[in-house]
């Protein structure tokens, strides 16, 4: 089976599924997948599938007058694939999202046509497949599948779980890592951290801030950090090298995620593959990542408003956890079921 894929590995320095999706899948059958280019449409012989990951990302950054050329040029694309019998394959990471750039063209003219042409969709949670139904009645009769995010221990290997725990006099440390835009909600896990005592644990924030949304009460809060938890807040507005980001999560002992109107977080899933317990939204996504590996490592917060009360609690019991050398069981998340479940998917199309 010939596969092209929109992208395929040209991302893996910034996010790595891809490149372990595709990995697994031409190591699993008779495969062979190949990185989406203008080029790649006159080069290649007609693959059997097309498989896109952000199509509305790619007319997003079409700005102006731009966006028209992407979008015929994406039109295109499905005609030709019409003709040449490829299935169009749409992994799902996000639906519409409110805010994007070129909302409104994306709303009026790219949404409904996509969806109303794509031959296939992979949803990542029954969240999202279920939202995505409700919300576009035309993907109810599109074959879809529910695959989950795969997790990262083919990067990562056992050693943040070979790290000792630091010592008990030293305090313990929050970790918010990811791009930082206002529903991700920073704000409030530092304005939580300002409730415990001074001196009580530590935190830090790493991502880049959004420039077209940035979470400006965050920033807000920054700027008015009282003396006496100064020491204790470090801020960076970047994103952290892959080998930065382990050395974080070694060092961290809870990762916070009071996300809201989320359906897919590959950043829970890396933290969780780092075996570092997560504190986060009590939403759809989380309580399925909650069955999924269990409460000791995916605790939710209570009655929906993050607190210092909540912070300390979750901190004592993830030390606790670290303290015992456990590990969550990431089977769910396995790449031979994630490759396994979309090679069959592919077939199904084909077919």
């Amino acid at each position: 089976m010939r596969i092209l894929a929109w992208p395929a590995r040209r991302n893996a320095d910034r996010n790595p599924f891809q490149k372990l999706l595709y990995d697994e899948i031409e190591s699993a059958g008779d495969c062979e997948v190949m990185e989406f280019s203008r080029a790649s449409l006159l080069t290649w012989r007609a693959p059997e599938i097309l498989h896109l990951h952000w199509p509305d990302v790619f007319l997003a950054s079409g700005r102006g007058w731009r966006f028209w050329p992407r979008y015929i040029f994406l039109r295109l694309l499905f005609l030709l694939a019409a003709l040449r019998g490829t299935r169009v394959v749409w992994t799902a990471h996000n639906l519409q999202r409110h805010g994007q750039k070129n909302e409104a063209r994306l709303a009026r003219y790219f949404w409904p046509w996509f969806l109303s042409r794509v031959d296939g969709v992979i949803f990542m949670t029954r969240a999202s497949a279920q939202q995505a139904l409700k919300q576009w009645p035309a993907l109810r009769d599109t074959p879809h599948a529910i695959i989950p995010h795969g997790h990262y221990l083919p990067l990562i290997g056992a050693a943040p779980a070979g790290t000792p725990a630091p010592p008990a006099d030293r305090p313990p440390l929050l970790l918010f890592f990811g791009a930082i835009t206002p529903y991700k909600n920073a704000w409030k896990v530092l304005e939580s951290f300002l409730q415990l005592p001074a001196g009580q644990a530590r935190l830090r924030i790493c991502g880049e801030m959004s420039r077209s949304k940035p979470d400006l009460r965050l920033q807000e809060l920054l700027e008015q950090l009282p003396d006496s938890h100064r020491d204790s807040v470090s801020y960076e507005d970047r994103f952290l090298s892959e080998e930065e980001l382990l050395a974080a999560l070694r060092e961290a002992d809870l990762v916070v995620f009071p996300y809201v109107d989320v359906l897919n977080s590959g950043a829970a899933i890396f933290a969780l593959s780092c075996h570092r317990p997560i504190l986060a939204s009590d939403n759809a996504l989380f309580r399925e990542l909650q069955e999924a590996v269990g409460q000791d490592w995916v605790r939710l917060i209570d009655g929906g408003a993050l607190s210092g009360g909540q912070l300390q609690a979750a901190l004592n019991e993830a030390r606790a956890l670290r303290g015992s050398g456990a590990q969550p069981d990431l089977a769910a998340f396995d790449w031979s079921r994630i490759g396994a479940g979309t090679l069959a998917f592919y077939h199904r199309l084909a077919r």
